[in-house]
């Protein structure tokens, strides 16, 4: 049966859970109909959305999915019209060799290595919050602690990180219709950047003063690399790293600090024992974390799931914030529960689409909150929960401002 789909009805981005609940409750896969006029599956139980996120007839693969979208394609995909070759827009074997060539670079001890720049980064903007009685917190910190951390990971002046805010937010926005679409021309500006940023460490590290970054990192690895990876999948690859760790990592740190603010149970239990902040780190991310949905999907052949199939060519949304709700999987999965210890959500994804990052992610979301907590003891929304602003966009569950009363700072 085909119904409206609820994910963008009015009031829902301020609180999707009880019509989430509603429809999970009538069963795992819907087939909607957006208001655009989209078709597309909805997958909302957890052991459904699980299997589907590792089901390799459902692809991701960019030039399918670009093609089939048709008219609802979006045009920031790629500014040539040719999908990028990244690890959300690909499948195995394809996938795998971009993985491999990925993780040669990734590394844990890149990651590990970063967790003291974290903390400076994160305490250099505290400092700056004190003598503050008010702010918003997205703007002042959920926003640049992740910039200004993935622009030291990729090696990106933080001079620079004003110009990849914007681009980044734009590459969010829907289609405008026009030719100078904001989200083509925020692609075109970015790529344009990080073709210039590569030259010039290809330049650096041929002179021997090239630094250790994760771009020439990546560049060693291409340029030595019997795979062959293209120039356009490199620059690709590294587009896909900044914003994967920017817009995400801002909304896991900005809806983390929302719901600690609005659970003050929980919020005394964290700053009674500062040590849960590991398992609270991903009970934020299962409760209401920064990814509503997964990247959208397309059916290669008839898939039977629950009661329904899927037929070959549908588009499939796997709803996560839906399945991270599951009563089937979580006992008692609308309470936030700093200390759960029986946690498997899938904010991260599963299977070979875990997301690269989460280790950087929940590293920065610790880092950041804990400290927070930390250095503001008093820490209180400044306006009532509901009046809390959340942005109205697709995929994204992300806060528009953070308005809080910061009180006077621990001694």
């Amino acid at each position: 049966m085909t119904v409206v789909e609820p994910l963008y009805s009015p009031g829902y981005f301020h609180d999707p859970y009880p019509r989430l609940t509603q429809v999970r409750e009538a069963g795992p896969v819907h087939h909607v109909k957006r208001p655009d006029g989209l078709e597309v599956w909805l997958i909302t139980r957890y052991a459904e959305a699980r299997a589907a996120l590792a089901d390799h007839r459902l692809s991701m693969d960019g030039h399918r999915i670009q093609q089939a979208l048709g008219a609802f394609a979006y045009g920031y995909l790629d500014p040539e019209n040719d999908a990028p070759h990244t690890l959300l827009s690909s499948d195995p074997p394809d996938h795998t060799r971009l993985r491999r060539f990925v993780n040669r670079a990734f590394t844990s001890r890149r990651i590990s290595g970063l967790r003291p720049r974290v903390q400076a980064i994160v305490d250099a903007l505290l400092d700056k919050l004190e003598g503050q009685e008010t702010a918003d917190l997205i703007e002042t910190f959920a926003t640049p602690v992740p910039m200004e951390v993935i622009c030291e990971l990729l090696g990106v002046p933080v001079a620079d990180a004003e110009d990849f805010k914007d681009w980044t937010a734009a590459l969010f926005l829907p289609p405008s219709g026009k030719e100078q679409d904001p989200a083509t021309e925020a692609m075109r500006n970015l790529r344009a950047y990080l073709t210039r940023l590569i030259a010039d460490k290809r330049a650096a590290r041929d002179a021997g003063t090239e630094d250790d970054d994760l771009t020439t990192a990546l560049i060693g690895v291409r340029d030595g690399d019997d795979d062959q990876l293209s120039e356009h999948e490199l620059v690709s690859m590294i587009v896909q790293l900044l914003i994967a760790g920017h817009e995400t990592t801002v909304n896991g740190i900005g809806n983390g600090v929302f719901n600690l603010l609005s659970h003050p149970d929980q919020l005394a239990a964290l700053r009674r024992d500062p040590t849960l902040i590991t398992t609270a780190v991903d009970e934020l991310l299962r409760y209401d974390g920064p990814l509503e949905t997964a990247i959208l999907r397309i059916a290669t052949e008839d898939i039977p799931i629950g009661d329904q199939v899927v037929p070959a060519g549908a588009f499939v949304k796997i709803v996560l914030a839906s399945a991270n709700r599951d009563p089937a999987h979580f006992t008692d999965p609308d309470r936030l529960l700093l200390d759960r210890k029986e946690n498997r959500h899938i904010q991260f994804g599963h299977s070979v689409h875990n997301c690269l990052g989460a280790h950087l992610a929940r590293t920065e979301m610790e880092i950041a909150i804990g400290s927070l907590l930390t250095r503001f003891p008093g820490l209180r929304l400044a306006v009532p929960a509901d009046e809390v602003p959340w942005r109205e966009i697709m995929i994204m569950r992300s806060l528009a401002r953070l308005p809080v009363a910061l009180g006077d700072p621990a001694v």
